[in-house]
């Protein structure tokens, strides 16, 4: 417990208070931009929500990868009792800010939803903010697991969005449903509402967290294996 709220008080940084006021700033604009495009101000947050995801899926990328530039993950682990203890408090901080500032995001669209018109009924705002998370969680992962992997931030950057935006767009056209594959198509569809044709709930988030938890698992391996505390950033 004492590392997740070692890393949790680190992340209150002018950086991410400023990345979540962007993420606030998207939200405002893509909910009123919504009404004149004929759509309710909830659609707008739906088309805005993979995004966000991806700006939690950089900053978990960019902190798990900074450790090793900046030398600080050496004295993470001289501080604690185990390089799992250290591993595990640095993954529970980052979903724990993912899940933190989805529920801040969240907020502020049901609060805007309330101002731009009808408010969203109990059910679908619950269910709209499971799906939301699914993705924050999801992306979250993969931004910390190839942070580790890369011990890079530009090449952690460059993976991860290079793999949600591009290559995935690329694999699409030589896929059947690959929406059901893809996990960034896939938590696409699920953020705008919409569940792939023969999936339920559980198989969604099945697909959406497995290959993320995969590379997590070779992730922790490595930081095991490896030296933990070398950059293969060039000095």
């Amino acid at each position: 417990m004492s590392s997740i709220r070692a890393e949790l008080i680190r992340a209150l940084t002018r950086g991410n208070l400023a990345l979540l006021a962007l993420m606030t700033a998207l939200v405002a604009f893509a909910m009123v931009k919504a009404g004149p495009q004929g759509h309710p101000a909830v659609q707008g947050f739906k088309d805005a929500s993979i995004f966000l995801a991806t700006f939690l899926m950089g900053r978990a990328a960019t902190t798990a990868a900074s450790d090793y530039r900046a030398g600080t993950l050496r004295t993470w682990l001289i501080s604690q009792p185990s390089r799992m203890i250290t591993y595990a408090g640095k993954l529970a901080a980052s979903l724990a800010v993912a899940c933190i500032g989805g529920l801040v995001l969240i907020g502020v669209a049901w609060g805007l939803s309330a101002l731009l018109g009808p408010p969203v009924a109990a059910a679908p705002a619950a269910t709209m903010t499971g799906q939301f998370l699914l993705a924050c969680v999801s992306l979250t992962l993969f931004g910390h697991a190839t942070g580790i992997l890369t011990r890079s931030v530009p090449a952690a950057l460059t993976i991860t969005l290079g793999w949600i935006l591009p290559a995935e767009a690329v694999l699409s056209g030589s896929l059947t449903q690959p929406d059901h594959w893809l996990p960034g198509l896939l938590l696409r569809s699920v953020t705008d509402g919409v569940t792939p044709t023969g999936m339920t709930a559980p198989t969604v988030i099945a697909h959406a967290l497995g290959p993320f938890l995969i590379l997590e698992a070779i992730a922790l391996v490595t930081f095991f294996r490896r030296d933990a505390t070398c950059s293969t950033d060039p000095p």
